[in-house]
């Protein structure tokens, strides 16, 4: 029985309160997908947020790059590390932003959700070429695929009447989820995502990965594999456990073989250690 069913408009409120780098890193996907795109556009995309200007160029001086002389703008930062590193750094400060909005109805910490949202980006960028697809898309919605149960959590943080999630007692997390709000996160984050324009492919990703069976669309099957390699390694977001079975099928859409995908974990691993190194 569904207890309380939300609008789209409560839901695209309730994702106007989120941390302001997951949208800025959509927009930067967008401007560095496209190969006219100069630098100043980047940089002053970047410079609509002070703070994260700051970080970037903080993280770019950081050991993990081996600079001899420190970046002293923005400008400097992108232009010593480049559109795609900073694309990824972005995306390593939206996690940690998104981090700092525990989910406490879903039993998951934020540096949890951090490390698993993070890892799965960057195996998800690994993963794009073998697989034809843009790696600066998969990185992008690897790391925002849990935006809807941010969405959800601050909803139930005003609705007293929501209980938290069991995970004792077996039920997908999708399941409690539609009981609770009438739409699972996967079908959240999709109207979030059109809301910020981050294109259909990636957003049809997002709102098919939990059961891919049957679709044909190859980052629905990234994703459902990239996802269960991070649940793997981080235990993972409770109630997820179900879904991440890596399939033939998986592998066959996704363009994959068993070998590749266990080299692209590899590369993933050393690019997610040099992104926490940035962020210490």
């Amino acid at each position: 029985m569904i207890t309380s069913r939300i609008s789209e408009q409560e839901l695209l409120g309730a994702a106007k309160e989120l941390p302001g780098a997951p949208r800025l890193l959509v927009d930067l996907g967008i401007l560095v997908h496209d190969p006219a795109t100069d630098a100043s556009e980047v940089t002053d995309l970047l410079k609509q947020d002070p703070a994260l200007a700051s970080r970037i160029i903080r993280m770019a001086n950081s050991a993990a790059y081996g600079r001899s002389v420190p970046a002293a703008s923005i400008d400097e930062a992108v232009g010593c590390v480049g559109f795609a590193e900073v694309h990824r750094l972005v995306g390593a400060l939206a996690a940690l932003q998104l981090a700092e909005k525990k989910l406490e109805h879903y039993g998951l910490d934020g540096d949890r959700l951090r490390r698993v949202s993070l890892f799965t980006a960057v195996l998800m960028e690994e993963l794009a070429q073998p697989a034809g697809e843009s790696p600066r898309r998969c990185y992008t919605v690897g790391l925002l695929r849990s935006v809807g149960m941010m969405a959800l959590q601050i909803l139930a943080r005003k609705n007293g009447h929501i209980p938290p999630f069991n995970p004792g007692i077996g039920q997908p997390i999708d399941e409690w989820e539609t009981t609770h709000w009438g739409l699972n996160n996967c079908e959240a984050a999709e109207i979030i995502l059109k809301e910020w324009r981050l294109p259909h492919e990636t957003v049809t990703a997002i709102r098919h990965h939990y059961k891919p069976e049957g679709k044909h669309n190859p980052i629905i099957h990234l994703l459902a594999l990239a996802a269960g390699s991070a649940y793997d390694r981080f235990e993972g977001i409770p109630g997820e456990e179900s879904y991440w079975e890596a399939t033939p099928e998986n592998f066959r859409k996704a363009g994959l073989d068993l070998r590749g995908f266990q080299i692209a974990g590899e590369k993933a691993q050393r690019t997610f250690q040099r992104l926490e190194a940035a962020m210490e």
